[in-house]
């Protein structure tokens, strides 16, 4: 039988108790070591995720695999949410092939016709109704199978713009999940206006429009006040610039109110609706709400399981500016500064490590309180071995 909790954020006497090691109590997470202790986590599963490269059908190995994980963090006594994109994609993959096979035999095999009936346009809003059956069928018989039950609830901007709706919504969501079943969340595009431009998804002055699931997942977050949101994809975090391009390195670690400018965008999936623009915007929002954030790539083998454990994956948000450069950056300039060295005459060489070396004697005890502190914020961040 499912054990039944109840629900510490909604508590009266804001007393805090323990559940199997996991803090009930609603305490930002402010490093990845305290990721661990996260009790309410939503996971946000993108498009490019759930289908497959060829966009022909879910990719089956990867969901069972976030389905897995996802299990397993629930039967440990924590209150999962997930909320899913590729409704529509997998929709339209379908309705294709269904559209393609109503076609007369004359008509689908006219060569001049053949490129145009592989690209038949399918409503969006109808994609969306077809589709979303077939997605939380699958995820339906996958949870069955750690003994857990699944409810679906799909929403508007309207349920979170009514103070009545929202209200029901989360009064909704919070008995789901004290129930310890796992609501499953998506936008209800069937109905919704089809909006699908990063540029719709703009700060508004206390709130974020919901324009895309990552929008979405970043609202439910706040409402629920969940203690950590997963926003998983096929990228492996946020890089100061597009992947693909030369030079652009993961980022770690993003302060949104300091690294902004370090950043630039690329072009969104061909799959979703959502960019890494998006994606940034909506999990600072969060970040500002007292939820922490991770980006990540929902490829990697169990990555929402070892981010949990603190494992240097993906970008984790923190409002706390960082003091140090990161070790890629102090290489790149390590790697400058021989260059310049190489330059130099033997003399001038001698000079300066003569220099260094007295300055190692000079501030020696200096360097190791530094060192000292470097350990320690290591082992915070759960990169220490």
């Amino acid at each position: 039988m499912s054990t039944l909790y109840r629900n510490p954020y909604s508590s009266c006497n804001g007393s805090s108790n323990q559940t199997n090691g996991i803090i009930n109590s609603k305490t930002p997470i402010s490093n990845r070591s305290d990721m661990k202790h996260a009790r309410r986590i939503i996971v946000k599963l993108g498009t490019a995720l759930i289908t497959r490269e060829n966009e022909d059908g879910l990719a089956i190995g990867r969901l069972a695999s976030t389905v897995e994980q996802v299990s397993q963090l629930q039967n440990e006594g924590r209150q999962m949410l997930l909320v899913t994109s590729g409704a529509v994609a997998f929709g339209r993959q379908v309705l294709r092939k269904e559209a393609m096979m109503t076609m007369t035999m004359r008509k689908s095999l006219s060569p001049k016709d053949i490129l145009q009936n592989s690209r038949v346009a399918i409503q969006r809003q109808a994609c969306a109704a077809f589709g979303q059956k077939g997605l939380m069928s699958f995820y339906e018989r996958m949870f069955q199978q750690y003994n857990i039950g699944v409810a679906q609830v799909l929403v508007t901007k309207s349920d979170f713009y009514n103070l009545d709706s929202r209200k029901n919504l989360q009064a909704t969501l919070d008995e789901l999940l004290n129930l310890n079943i796992i609501p499953i969340l998506n936008t209800n595009d069937a109905v919704a206006p089809c909006i699908d431009t990063d540029a719709e998804v703009t700060a508004a002055k206390d709130d974020i429009v919901i324009n895309d699931n990552d929008s979405l997942a970043a609202r439910l977050a706040v409402l629920i006040s969940a203690d950590l949101l997963l926003i998983m994809s096929d990228v492996n975090g946020l890089y100061t610039g597009p992947p693909t391009v030369e030079g652009s390195r993961l980022l770690h670690t993003f302060c949104p109110k300091q690294d902004l400018e370090l950043i630039s965008f690329g072009a969104r999936s061909k799959f979703g609706t959502g960019g890494m623009e998006s994606k940034v915007k909506c999990a600072s929002w969060a970040l500002d709400h007292n939820v922490a954030v991770v980006i990540s790539n929902g490829q990697i083998d169990k990555a929402i399981l070892n981010m949990i454990d603190g494992k240097k994956i993906g970008t984790f948000f923190t409002n706390a500016p960082t003091e140090t450069l990161p070790v890629d950056v102090q290489a790149l300039k390590v790697r400058d500064g021989s260059r310049l060295l190489q330059r130099l005459t033997a003399e001038q060489r001698k000079t300066i490590i003569n220099k260094m070396a007295s300055n190692l004697i000079e501030y020696s005890q200096d360097i190791l309180e530094a060192n000292k502190q470097d350990v320690e914020e290591a082992m915070k961040e759960g990169t220490y071995e």
